[in-house]
């Protein structure tokens, strides 16, 4: 009877340990390590003498594990910059052409892309920052962000991403209202001044600090650029 417990012990403990081992490659197999994203650049130039002027950098996701989520944003970023790409050159063509109709003196167009890896753990934050020039007093810059939650393929807005940490909108917008507080001066004021956050507002990730920013225009003058508030979360 002694060695029949034995035995049934020494199975018992075979049984568990192949199913830690089990589990173990399970998680090895479907977890998405941390910092599993490499990015490369394509380079594109495209030129017109006196028309246009175009530089674009568009990157390329590598060394994910999930390949879906890989290619659906190599394709979406592509897709992105060959369509800003193909907008400056049928404006500047066509601006050439009603200029000379006109025989007016025409400025060449202007366009550049470039981005910034700003965060790739856990949440891949990638910025683009987009230029056009078309001829006015100055260039138009903006910029466009994506924070992407490696483990779900998701693009998190930032209300989502906020909830994620136990934050809010509101708590945001304070801690904004107080950093505009500081230098009045070179933000727009009252009705026309910052107000409150969208569920959509542009924002990027960066070590430990959450970033928002907005666009030209938007909450201060072109002479302040594109302000960016940085908050610890």
């Amino acid at each position: 009877m002694s060695k029949l417990k034995g035995k049934s012990s020494f199975l018992d403990c075979i049984v568990f340990n192949l199913m830690i081992l089990i589990s173990a490659i399970f998680l090895c197999l479907t977890a998405v390590p941390v910092e599993a994203v490499e990015i490369v650049s394509l380079s594109v130039e495209k030129t017109e003498k006196d028309v246009y002027q175009i530089e674009a950098k568009i990157p390329i996701l590598m060394e994910l594990n999930r390949k879906n989520i890989q290619e659906k944003y190599n394709d979406l970023f592509r897709d992105n910059i060959l369509t800003f790409i193909e907008y400056t050159i049928e404006m500047a063509r066509q601006s050439q052409q009603d200029f000379s109709e006109a025989e007016f003196p025409m400025r060449e167009f202007v366009g550049r892309v470039d981005f910034d890896l700003k965060n790739s753990s856990e949440i891949l934050s990638i910025k683009f920052n987009y230029y056009q020039y078309t001829g006015g007093a100055h260039g138009n810059p903006y910029s466009l962000s994506y924070n992407i939650d490696l483990s779900s393929g998701k693009d998190l807005n930032l209300s989502t991403f906020l909830e994620q940490q136990d934050m809010t909108l509101i708590e945001v917008e304070e801690l904004i209202k107080a950093e505009i507080k500081k230098n009045p001066d070179i933000y727009f004021q009252d009705d026309y001044g910052f107000q409150s956050l969208d569920e959509d507002q542009c924002y990027y990730l960066e070590g430990d600090e959450l970033v928002v920013y907005f666009q030209p225009y938007a909450i201060a003058p072109y002479s302040t650029g594109m302000p960016e508030f940085r908050i610890k979360y």
